[in-house]
């Protein structure tokens, strides 16, 4: 075997501001057992296939049914989740895996080495349609060296692999070989009883779609003593004003994902209630769909609308030079955010600011679209598509439409809840342009899930394999600086090509009662209920 040297910290860190409007010293105090923890939802969960639903929704569940080998704290370090020791080999090539010996599944499998290469392989599979695939693209095999020890050998270096282990998305969700078997796909969607195993600190016991999630102790958790909480029960509350007042009546101990609009709303009438916030390392795009579909299939009046956006002056003209940024951040933050182009938000490793290369001009704009072959006699109007999720979405667009305005075109606003928003992103849906909040990024490199050319969830649907290109060799660098100077370069590219489209950083609150104690703010990379204890 190679010669081997252990992995004695990250290759970055990232550090998250937690900002608390009570200062809680649960280190003092003994955490209580039994209980349960309600949650509030400000949308439905997709499904409950963790390796193909969309949806951090989905997620936060998974990351509680569920466990891994590695997870990641807010500091940037990995620490062991099913896997109590792991090792890199000199050469970057080479990822070692030594597994707990107590680690179960809810259905009293065991999680070995056998497990680990199950899960992975499966995630692998074009067939499975995992959007978690593309970061697997420089895995060449998983071997199992004994029941609990799994060795996964890369075809190059891989600069992220820990983090994309950890925290990309769901990070790795580890299935049950029996269950999996054992159950059909649709079975685990629906969250048939005993389909959707995990190995985490909380078994599934019931989901009723669009109402509520059930999730219990599991017994038999790895971890000594834990989780706290007898229960976890998850509401979907999709108006927050009702989601408010349900908080401030004391029906919901916390809330997930909270709009930024109404934070000062919940902070006069909740004077106690634990705010928690940190760098904006979350993009709010307007994204604009560039291609037809890939199945490439001619367009008609059921399919999705003629790629507008294909040209890129257009691009230019609407996302570039036509969007008031500032403006943005000034109605629909209340300047509580930071106006933003290219594909890194502010937050996050290896960022650039490239604003100045889309500056707002609405007199460059409606030159371009004159290029174009746009103008009074040909107007140009697209679909501007947001979702229920936050009410923020739904103030953007109106202003977005407004600006558009401004430039002769018309921005057709079509509002749809986050599921349809979902499926008509990811399954070529009719759309021209959406807004939305997408997934915070751990580092550039986890955000090519969605922009890739070959991403199973490629929403743009562009074709550029420059693209490629530049995610392959940021992540395959495994220098800092190196590495720094090709975010650079790709961030400019972005800018200038507009596949990505950012409008801003979007600032991700979590809200909890001040009886909430133990829960460890670590933006949407990690939800983690296991230590989370009620003082009441």
């Amino acid at each position: 075997m190679r010669s081997m040297r252990p992995l004695l910290g990250p290759i970055l860190g990232i550090s998250l501001l937690l900002s608390l409007t009570v200062a809680a010293a649960t280190e003092a105090q003994t955490p209580k057992r039994g209980g349960t923890l309600r949650v509030s939802y400000g949308n439905e969960i997709a499904h409950l296939d963790f390796h193909t639903a969309p949806g951090y929704e989905m997620m936060w569940v998974a990351m509680n049914v569920g466990c891994g080998l590695v997870n990641i704290t807010p500091d940037g370090k990995f620490v062991g989740d099913a896997a109590e020791t792991w090792q890199m080999s000199s050469d970057g090539l080479l990822y070692t895996f030594k597994l707990r010996p107590n680690v179960l599944f809810h259905d009293g499998t065991k999680v070995d080495a056998a497990a680990v290469k199950f899960s992975i392989e499966r995630l692998m599979d074009p067939a499975t349609g995992s959007g978690m695939r593309t970061f697997y693209e420089s895995v060449h095999s998983v071997e199992v060296l004994d029941p609990s020890t799994v060795q996964i050998r890369l075809k190059h270096p891989y600069a992220f692999m820990l983090h994309m282990l950890a925290g990309y998305r769901t990070g790795l969700i580890l299935y049950s070989p029996t269950a999996t078997q054992k159950f059909t796909l649709e079975d685990r969607k629906q969250g048939k009883p005993g389909a959707v195993v995990g190995c985490g600190p909380f078994k599934l016991v019931e989901w009723v779609k669009g109402g509520h999630l059930v999730m219990d102790r599991f017994d038999k958790y790895f971890q000594p003593g834990l989780p706290y909480l007898d229960r976890v029960i998850i509401r979907v509350i999709k108006d927050p004003v009702t989601e408010m007042a349900a908080f401030k009546n004391g029906e919901i101990d916390f809330i997930a994902s909270f709009s930024p609009e109404h934070v000062d709303t919940m902070k006069a009438q909740n004077p106690r209630a634990q705010i928690m916030t940190g760098k904006e390392t979350t993009p709010m795009v307007a994204q604009m769909r560039v291609t037809v579909p890939k199945d490439g299939k001619p367009m008609s009046k059921d399919r999705a609308p003629h790629p507008i956006f294909s040209d890129g002056r257009v691009r230019k003209a609407v996302g570039c030079h036509g969007i008031d940024r500032r403006e943005i951040v000034k109605i629909a933050f209340k300047g509580q955010a930071t106006p933003w182009v290219g594909i890194i938000p502010p937050g996050t490793l290896d960022t650039v600011d490239v604003n100045q290369m889309c500056p707002y001009d609405p007199a460059r704009a409606k030159a371009l679209l004159a290029e174009a072959g746009y103008g009074p006699q040909k107007p140009l109007t697209f679909e501007l598509m947001t979702n229920t999720e936050k009410s923020v979405f739904n103030v953007i667009v109106t202003v977005i439409k407004e600006q558009m305005a401004r430039i002769g075109v018309t921005a057709n606003i079509r509002l749809v809840d986050k599921v349809t928003w979902m499926a008509a992103a990811n399954q070529d849906g009719p759309w021209d342009m959406y807004v939305e909040d997408l997934l915070s990024l751990l580092t550039l490199d986890s955000n090519g899930f969605l922009s890739t050319t070959g991403a199973a969830w490629n929403h743009t649907r562009h074709t550029d394999t420059k693209v490629d290109d530049y995610y392959a060799r940021y992540a395959r660098e495994m220098d800092p600086v190196k590495r720094k100077a090709i975010a650079k370069e790709f961030a400019e590219f972005s800018a200038d090509k507009l596949y990505w489209n950012t409008i801003s950083g979007s600032p991700f609150y979590m809200v909890a009662q001040p009886w909430m104690k133990g829960y460890t703010y670590n933006a949407e990379f990690e939800v983690h209920y296991d230590k989370v204890w009620l003082d009441k």
